[in-house]
């Protein structure tokens, strides 16, 4: 058996894309070439790695497994090409990240000017996703690094935490919540605005509106805090969001966050890569986040 970093790369490539003309294109192949590694690597594997179907190319079990291990292999070759262009050309590579929403778009997006103008030579790209989708990136050594807001479930995940963050009940400044303390009564009888159904901030929403004896009778999902905000804003209805993504609106006035008897408890972000898999890029941009290290 004998399989090289081009049929990885060409697996890889048609994992991402589920077409091999996609594939050629992206690896600047064409599509002859891109088929032919991709039978030589089933060929060695002796197993069939995709599906075909009327949606385009699907992984099969045996695709799945491979996939994991061609993307750390092809990520240490990353890694090796980046030590030597550090030697050549000062602080070099690329650096995948991935966030879930609260810290990609609302804290991240801050860091990563700062540290594109530190280390210009970095070519960083961010993933935003919901917190279990980018945990199981990083497992499949798809992402470097991640900022999340729980702690990791699998077992050989680094985890720290980084920054501390609550989940607070908001509405439009002129909305009658806004100003006056809200009862359950009050809040099982508003319309709720709420994050798409398998992100954290929604279980977690709900976690908490079950503590207060809301129960919610009108509901509408929508999945991005933006949009959310902007509906909050019209007055449409109550959400319940991150401080981290709405304290700006909060100091503006733009939002207000409706007093209850209850409370939420706090949260955190936590950041997490793979045991044993920590780099010299990596830490430095933990430190552009000041993510606490010992």
């Amino acid at each position: 058996m004998r399989i090289t970093l081009k049929q990885l790369l060409v697996f890889q490539a048609i994992s991402q894309t589920q077409q091999v003309s996609k594939a050629a294109r992206q690896l600047h192949l064409s599509v002859p070439a891109v088929s032919m590694s991709l039978k030589e690597l089933e060929s060695s594997l002796g197993a069939r790695l995709f599906d075909r179907t009327p949606h385009g190319l699907v992984m099969t079990d045996s695709g799945n497994l491979v996939l994991a291990h061609a993307n750390k292999v092809l990520n240490q070759v990353n890694q090796l090409e980046q030590l030597f262009k550090e030697q050549a050309q000062g602080v070099g590579g690329t650096l995948n990240i991935g966030a879930n929403k609260t810290s990609g778009n609302y804290v991240l997006s801050k860091k990563l000017p700062l540290f594109k103008t530190q280390y210009p030579n970095v070519n960083t790209r961010l993933k935003i996703l919901s917190s279990s989708a980018i945990e199981e990136m990083v497992h499949n050594n798809a992402l470097d690094l991640a900022f999340i807001s729980r702690k990791p479930s699998d077992k050989e995940m680094e985890y720290i935490r980084w920054r501390s963050d609550r989940l607070c009940i908001v509405v439009s400044p002129g909305h009658k919540l806004a100003h006056r303390p809200a009862t359950a009564a009050d809040l099982s009888a508003a319309t709720w605005i709420l994050d798409e159904e398998e992100s954290a901030t929604r279980v977690e929403s709900l976690h908490i509106l079950r503590e207060l004896g809301v129960a919610v009778q009108d509901e509408i999902v929508m999945n991005t805090m933006g949009a959310i905000k902007r509906a909050v804003g019209t007055g449409l209805g109550l959400s319940i969001l991150p401080l981290l993504s709405v304290d700006a609106e909060l100091e503006r006035g733009d939002l207000v966050e409706v007093a209850t008897d209850g409370h939420s408890e706090s949260r955190y972000i936590y950041a997490i890569f793979k045991r044993d898999n920590l780099t010299p890029l990596m830490e430095r941009f933990l430190d552009c986040c000041e993510v606490p290290r010992g």
